[in-house]
């Protein structure tokens, strides 16, 4: 009888473990498959071009506060990132190029970043310079002003603070630079 109730204890004790290991290979699987969906180019998340940037101030990781208004008498850029998705990193990797190309200095390019913080302060020290970064936890009240979806995503402005572009992907298009 001790060798019965023994199996059926090493049985159970077999099929927890069994459990435990699928659970995690199941969480796994679906945090790579989220780091492995690419970013569609031409995915809609923004304001509709045409629109009036919506208004907001929030602190900017500097300290100081950012107000929208701010970017009004120039072609200006706003970008909304998560800490939690890979081609947001290749975003952040792209910043400096984005910067040179577009010739906009970092009060013109606006970085809203959404998710974990001490991510968010490790991407913020790479933008050093060449944006204002604005944190939000998420889901953020911001990227839900700007109707963003899918990141990252780069919206455009001209000097009256109308969208001329939207763009979804790593590398912005930068055709769409107002002059």
């Amino acid at each position: 009888m001790i060798f019965v109730v023994a199996g059926m204890v090493l049985v159970g004790a077999l099929g927890l473990l069994n459990l435990a290991l699928s659970l995690a290979i199941v969480r796994r699987l679906r945090r790579q498959e989220e780091q492995r969906r690419a970013v569609e180019p031409y995915a809609p998340s923004g304001p509709e071009v045409g629109t009036k940037l919506p208004m907001f101030s929030a602190p900017a990781l500097g300290g100081e506060v950012f107000a929208s208004e701010s970017l009004a008498g120039g072609a200006a850029a706003l970008s909304f990132i998560t800490t939690s998705c890979v081609a947001c990193d290749e975003f952040v990797e792209y910043m400096p190029e984005f910067a040179a190309q577009t010739g906009l200095d970092g009060s013109r390019v606006v970085v809203v970043i959404a998710g974990e913080q001490g991510k968010a302060r490790q991407m913020a020290d790479r933008l050093d310079g060449l944006a204002t970064v604005v944190f939000e936890e998420a889901p953020g009240d911001i990227s839900s002003l700007y109707s963003i979806t899918a990141t990252p995503t780069t919206v455009i402005a001209d000097a009256d603070q109308y969208v001329t572009a939207t763009h979804t992907g790593s590398k912005p298009n930068l055709q769409a630079l107002p002059a």
